[in-house]
């Protein structure tokens, strides 16, 4: 079979398709999956460049997330069948290969039915940004209706599911936002949009809580911005992070509004290798593609590419500007 491989991590041009020998179950629990579509995500550029692969592994395929079929399952596999097609969140980030190939081998607790009336781009795209989305808001946090809500990087993967599940949720959502194009996104999925780049953006931000700070700050940039969440969350408000906080962070602005401050990785119950996780997070996912199926959500597909073209999309990523998820087809 083939799939994208890399030896050491570097630039987009270390990616590179290889016939590779198929993957074996190894436990019980386990299923093969023939590959139909792999989302393709930041979090890929970033093990692919260096910044988060475990240790040990010689070799690495990308991908976290995809749609396949079921091939074969492990005795001990209690929710997939053959010949069922399943979405899932798993591998990638060096323990284990990614979905960037043709056929994979997952936990049985990681995989979900897709429902019929969802696409197969549709259900590669969903899982990751949906997982960290939700856990954000709703594990970390603790979103209730008629909170505020302010997200950064709002037309982002991440940022387009937080929007959704707020509104969905009952909260009023304000998205952060740098472009033109990305103002029309974060509208039309019903949030209100501050664009940072005109003069009055810090009034605007502040005036839309009336200058009370909002309830959930969700920072899915890090760096500056994260400092910047510290200063606009509401007294006893939660700020929510997707990145480690930066070492030189003033921390006084905290002190001072008393805010619950969590880390979010959605990627910890595989990293752990913990199966109770790993179901808890499929059970979200299946939601997820309920409410695709349904029409009460949106994922924005912004173009797909053949399985020979991930370091393309990988230079898309990097290059920043998206308006939607990246999807690679396989078969191409």
């Amino acid at each position: 079979m083939r799939a994208v491989v890399y030896d050491e991590p570097g630039a987009a041009e270390v990616l590179r398709l290889e016939d590779v020998a198929e993957p074996q179950l190894t436990a019980p629990d386990q299923v093969r999956i023939r590959m139909l579509a792999a989302g393709v995500n930041p979090v890929d550029t970033k093990v692919r460049s260096g910044g988060m692969i475990v240790p040990g592994a010689p070799r690495n395929t990308p991908g976290c997330d995809g749609v396949g079929i079921v091939e074969e399952c492990g005795s001990g596999a209690h929710h997939a069948r053959p010949g069922q097609r399943v979405a899932f969140c798993f591998g990638g980030v060096g323990a284990d290969p990614g979905t960037y190939a043709e056929k994979v081998v997952v936990p049985d607790a990681a995989v979900v039915p897709v429902p019929a009336a969802v696409s197969d781009l549709q259900a590669a795209a969903l899982p990751l940004t949906w997982l960290t989305a939700w856990e954000a808001l709703f594990e970390r946090a603790d979103l209730q209706r008629g909170q505020s809500v302010l997200v950064h990087a709002a037309a982002g993967g991440v940022g387009q599911m937080a929007i959704q599940i707020a509104r969905t949720a009952g909260g009023r959502v304000l998205g952060l936002v740098r472009r033109d194009e990305a103002v029309a996104i974060v509208k039309a999925l019903g949030a209100d949009v501050v664009d940072l780049r005109k003069a009055n953006a810090a009034e605007a931000i502040q005036q839309y809580t009336d200058g009370r700070g909002f309830d959930i700050v969700l920072d899915t940039v890090g760096g500056e911005v994260f400092r910047e969440g510290l200063t606009q969350v509401a007294y006893g408000g939660d700020l929510v992070t997707l990145l480690a906080p930066p070492a030189d962070t003033d921390w006084n602005p905290a002190r001072l509004r008393n805010p619950s401050i969590s880390l979010e990785l959605m990627l910890t119950p595989m990293l752990e290798n913990d199966r109770r996780r790993l179901k808890h997070q499929a059970t979200l996912v299946s939601e997820g593609l309920a409410r695709l199926a349904s029409g009460r959500l949106q994922v924005n597909v912004e173009d797909s590419l053949p399985l020979a073209e991930a370091a393309e999309a990988h230079r898309r990523i990097e290059a920043g500007g998206r308006r939607g998820k990246l999807v690679l087809r396989i078969p191409e």
